[in-house]
């Protein structure tokens, strides 16, 4: 559980999400506006719990927690969840290309059919934390996860009116599960006293790219995407269940005065000023998990396990920069961070767009992958550092702040790369990196023309 002055209503913008990379032959899709926001605010969540409960690692009582020795025994079950939770959205994103065709339609109706799942991530943010708090985070990830599983074999072979409806649903539930697992990892380091959300939060990328290397292999080897979906939903389960089996009850919350609030949070003008700095970057990560694997597959002529190697490219570049982002920022500050994020995206999507072979497309991925790693943790601590009020209620701010500005990117790149082509479709973004090189500054409080704080 988490901590007494740590209400889950404050998580409820820690919906996934946040960390995501990708890779295959179909992509995070649309998932990216939201979807993003969910798997970035994990580390909103990250710093807010660390920064609270971490401090000379004591309970609530005052008394120093004394780690446990066997870490694998608390690390094991939210690892399990972000793992297997990564093996099965990677499984049907990176087959989307087949869906598509399946389903008969053009990228442009894709691309508004994906706007469903962001539709349902936006209604379920302000039940996430009341829903997990109701019948506690363990039971609520147990639950909502398998339901998303069992979604998902049938959004491979259902026409485009069925998806929509399915993916809406797949949207909504897991929302509600980013919550309740960010809340799980939570409680175990409130509890023990060890370290286990950021690890918990790797998993999450260990399994996309594992899911992603073994969604080319199958694509390969002509196993259909719904015999694929059902294995990845299968595994699921089964970790669900194991979860279930070797961890104990919830400890029922305490019930504390509820005062009213709004459902939604506004944002005020730090956060607008934040959210104009880190939007150019957010929607080239969205973009290549829309688009990345048709632009591989339809441009540069590669098979399905050649384009999933590719994208683990671009996992593994996001990967490693943010397990290095912590020293990063110590050593370099904010501002610089942002800047060099925004020359990296540049220089990615430049070579991407001229790669004449696999070698300088997966480099370019790479570089971009380095370069929108950091985004939305920069833009967390900003908004922590800067933002006046309560830090759960400017991070919700800006959780939505950004779904909302960005919800309508994938159908307009959809439109795009149907009717112009994939390349316009990633050459059009480069001015929105120029903004966010230009708006830099803001990650310091500073205008992005002056040095004087804005706060």
């Amino acid at each position: 559980m988490a901590p007494a002055n740590f209400s889950s209503r404050a998580l409820e913008t820690a919906a996934e999400p946040k960390t995501m990379a990708a890779a295959g032959e179909g992509v995070l899709i649309s998932l990216s506006p939201i979807f993003l926001f969910s798997c970035r605010c994990k580390a909103a969540f990250r710093y807010q719990f660390l920064s609270a409960s971490s401090a000379a690692g004591r309970n609530g009582s005052g008394s120093v927690i004394r780690p446990d020795s066997n870490f694998m025994k608390f690390l094991l079950p939210p690892a399990l969840l972000y793992f297997s939770n990564a093996i099965l959205f990677i499984s049907l994103f990176t087959r989307l290309p087949a869906i598509q065709a399946s389903m008969g339609i053009d990228k442009a109706i894709l691309g508004f059919a994906l706007l469903s799942a962001p539709v349902g991530t936006f209604l379920a943010l302000p039940i996430a934390g009341r829903v997990t708090d109701r019948f506690t985070p363990r039971l609520t990830a147990l639950a909502t996860l398998p339901l998303c599983a069992l979604l998902t074999p049938a959004l491979t072979i259902l026409p485009v009116g069925g998806f929509v409806l399915c993916f809406f649903l797949f949207g909504f539930f897991r929302t509600i599960f980013d919550v309740a697992a960010n809340m799980i990892s939570a409680g175990i380091e409130q509890r023990s006293g060890t370290k286990v959300l950021a690890r918990s939060h790797g998993f999450w990328s260990v399994g996309l790219l594992v899911g992603s290397l073994c969604s080319g292999f199958l694509a390969e080897k002509a196993i259909t995407p719904f015999v694929q979906q059902t294995l990845a939903a299968g595994f699921v389960i089964v970790a669900c269940l194991l979860v279930f089996a070797v961890t104990p009850r919830d400890v029922s919350p305490e019930t504390q005065p509820d005062r009213k609030r709004s459902a939604y949070v506004l944002p005020d003008r730090t956060i607008l000023l934040i959210c104009v700095m880190v939007f150019g970057l957010c929607i080239v990560e969205g973009a290549i998990y829309d688009w990345g694997i048709f632009f591989l597959r339809e441009e540069l002529g590669a098979d399905p396990a050649v384009a999933g190697v590719l994208y683990a490219a671009f996992t593994i570049g996001m990967g490693l920069t943010r397990l290095s982002g912590d020293m990063l920022r110590d050593r370099f500050g904010p501002i610089i961070l942002v800047r060099a994020s925004a020359v990296l995206v540049a220089m990615g999507i430049a070579l991407l767009v001229t790669a004449l072979g696999p070698i300088s497309a997966g480099i370019a991925l790479f570089l971009i992958g380095c370069g929108v790693a950091l985004a939305f943790p920069l833009a967390v601590s900003a908004t922590i550092t800067l933002g006046k009020g309560k830090p759960s209620e400017n991070l919700a701010a800006l959780s939505l702040t950004l779904m909302l500005s960005t919800i309508g990117v994938p159908p307009l790149l959809g439109f795009i790369a149907e009717h112009v082509s994939l390349v316009a479709t990633f050459l059009v973004l480069l001015p929105c990196v120029v903004v966010s090189f230009l708006m830099a500054p803001v990650s310091d409080g500073r205008r992005p023309s002056r040095l004087w704080r804005f706060k």
